[in-house]
């Protein structure tokens, strides 16, 4: 049985969680496949708990078999939230442009402070917010990049002295600021000349110029974004860079390695993919419409994050999802789930000429499914190194960047080693 009075006493004196309820008067229900309960919501304030009675405007439900892997102190992988916790039968019900979307962030907290409250806390890594700040020297420039018939304004940012380009690219529908930390380490600094950019319609750079971007939706090809990453580098006249990338970064880097594999000296896949088509398709129009709360997909990421990352840095994953034009996730999220399939190029990788590693974030989904994730990569590419990065999650360099530095440059020393 849930002890409710304690349940609802969290609630109410959760800050975060009062922050994302604010302006919400509603019941939500939580069907936890044997016990069922309403919670009373009345202008943002969590005000009573009682039987499940009546209708409830939200509904967050799951079967037996979640609740009792979830509601412990340290889930196991796939049960840490609620978004993560859909692979398993978590849903929430209710009027989505209403109330599901913009209070995303409330529900997945009310979940976790009802976990944290009849298990106890998680622990997180505890580092300083600002780890490599007496070196966190990083320069911001543009450059005009021309890319087949169209032009762009490029903002990249540039840190280190080492004589190997390592170019890093962000995730989906985000920008360069996830790789500020590996920019100011200053292991990596004498090691590499790093370059971080944020791709057009990203961050600071703007779509191409000329483009009518605001007559369509973005919806970038998977020849698009492969043509860019080498236009930057011709631009930049990067001498076979190391490209690492992480998620949608992660497949560019693993197509990158199908058909341009002489503009770089190897390819470090972060949470990149065999394929993931064949595990269903994904409605990225939701996140376009005009309804749809931005809060939906940037709580969600924050969900996605790895429950022992230090909690500043995973609230910055969310702040900078949060701060990128709409659409954009939608249009890098359907390359990510539709147009990267290596089960159709994945023969032209020559791993035996230029290194490919597969890095995957113990936190990461592409874990649990070692047939279409990380794993499946070298299974059926020969020569791919794949690693599993112990305590990380899928965006390790921006939610836990000490983590990430301490497991990245031992496996970038050893891809220089081979790349000489």
């Amino acid at each position: 049985m849930i002890d409710r009075k304690a349940v609802l006493t969290a609630f109410q004196g959760d800050r975060e969680l009062l922050f994302k309820l604010r302006e919400l008067t509603a019941t939500i229900r939580f069907d936890l496949d044997g016990e069922a309960f309403d919670l009373r919501i009345e202008t943002g304030q969590p005000v009573a708990i009682g039987d499940a009675a009546g209708d409830a405007a939200i509904i967050v439900k799951a079967p037996r078999a979640f609740w009792e892997s979830a509601l412990v102190r340290e889930p196991a992988r796939g049960f840490e939230t609620l978004s993560v916790g859909g692979m398993h039968g978590a849903v929430t019900e209710g009027p989505f442009h209403e109330l599901i979307a913009p209070y995303q962030g409330a529900l997945q907290r009310l979940f976790i402070v009802m976990r944290e409250t009849l298990a106890g806390p998680q622990p997180r890594r505890a580092v300083d917010p600002e780890p490599y700040r007496a070196t966190d020297c990083t320069i911001g420039r543009y450059a005009y990049v021309q890319c087949g018939h169209q032009e762009a304004r490029v903002y990249y940012e540039e840190a280190g002295t080492g004589s190997i380009p390592l170019v890093l690219q962000h995730t989906a529908g985000a920008d360069g600021r996830q790789y500020r930390h590996l920019l100011a380490n200053p292991e990596l600094q004498r090691r590499f000349r790093m370059i971080s950019w944020d791709l057009p319609w990203h961050g600071k750079s703007l779509p191409p110029i000329g483009e009518r971007w605001w007559e369509e939706a973005y919806r970038p090809g998977k020849q698009d974004l492969m043509q860019w990453s080498v236009a930057i580098c011709d631009a930049l006249r990067l001498d076979r860079p190391i490209f690492l990338g992480t998620s949608v970064g992660g497949q560019l880097a693993l197509d990158l390695a199908a058909h341009h594999a002489d503009r770089f000296r190897a390819f470090v896949s972060v949470n990149g993919w065999y394929e993931i088509r064949s595990r269903g398709g994904y409605n990225n129009d939701i996140h376009r419409h005009p309804l749809t709360s931005t809060d939906y997909f940037a709580s969600r990421i924050l969900a996605a994050t790895a429950p022992f990352a230090p909690e500043d840095s995973a609230q910055e994953v969310y702040w900078v999802y949060r701060s990128n034009f709409p659409g954009v996730y939608a249009g890098d999220n359907e390359y990510f789930m539709e147009l990267h399939d290596l089960r159709e190029d994945g023969h032209l990788i020559d791993a035996t000429k230029k290194p490919v590693y597969v890095l995957a974030g113990e936190y990461d989904a592409s874990t649990l499914f070692p047939q279409n994730g990380g794993q499946a990569v070298a299974d059926h590419v020969p020569g791919v190194v794949y690693r599993e990065l112990p305590g990380l999650g899928h965006f390790a360099p921006a939610d836990d960047p000490v983590g990430f530095c301490e497991a990245i440059i031992p496996i970038l020393d050893e891809i220089a080693a081979k790349s000489r």
